[in-house]
């Protein structure tokens, strides 16, 4: 019993330690003050944190950028395609809600955003390996820049804080968490790339194979045909 209790005091210390090199955060830059401390909280007293770096592929930040600003477009795209499974819907109030349709379920809210850095914040639940459903935040860094005309480099970094008495014991004791953070995290970003990439050199192919989606309105789909396909086919 004497053991068990010292190692419940030992965990804390070398989970923070795990966290502590925290990316540089403009905190004093965010739009609104209150999402700033509420990213600062996630990434103070993160449970863990997975990065995937300098991930690259061929396409432009223009590309990119217009599926990050149109994630229910963007994931209605993937499910079509075959990509991945993620759903993402606006609420009346314009927060963006976030089914992986594994489990994890919440709210996304982009928080800070600039021509190559997106911020997103994320309040939720998600079925933990052996524990069960827990309650959590995350946060999402996207750093990306466009290298060359055509090359995209981005890394990603994933923050995670486990609202539980059982996140100490996480830290530690399930490195199942850990791999379903990263499992998830490298599906959406390769299904992101991937995406991205297709739209920037076969637009008209892409659009042709959604033709028939349920979930994308004639609008969206006109609206990505005015601005990729005779947009690509001038500039690639």
């Amino acid at each position: 019993m004497l053991r068990a209790s010292f190692l419940l005091l030992l965990i804390p210390a070398v989970a923070l330690a795990a966290c502590a090199a925290n990316l540089a955060v403009p905190y004093s830059a965010f739009p609104v003050p209150e999402e700033a401390l509420k990213v600062k909280e996630v990434l103070d007293h993160c449970t863990f944190r997975h990065t995937l770096k300098e991930k690259r592929f061929n396409s432009t930040g223009k590309v990119f950028n217009y599926m990050l600003d149109r994630m229910p477009l963007t994931t209605a795209i993937m499910r079509d395609l075959g990509l991945a499974n993620y759903t993402v819907t606006t609420r009346p109030d314009g927060v963006m809600m976030c089914d992986d349709n594994e489990g994890v379920v919440g709210t996304l809210e982009p928080v800070y955003t600039t021509p190559e850095r997106r911020i997103i914040y994320g309040d939720g639940s998600f079925d933990a390996p052996v524990i069960g459903k827990m309650r959590g935040e995350s946060v999402v860094v996207l750093d990306y820049v466009e290298e060359e005309p055509g090359l995209i480099s981005n890394t990603v970094t994933v923050y995670v804080r486990v609202h539980s008495f059982l996140a100490p014991v996480m830290k530690l004791a399930a490195p199942a968490v850990r791999g379903m953070v990263s499992r998830k995290s490298a599906t959406l970003l390769n299904a992101s790339m991937t995406l991205s990439e297709r739209l920037w050199k076969e637009p008209d192919v892409v659009l042709n194979e959604i033709r028939d989606s349920e979930d994308i309105s004639p609008a969206e789909m006109e609206g990505m045909r005015k601005e990729f396909v005779t947009d690509t086919a001038m500039t690639r």
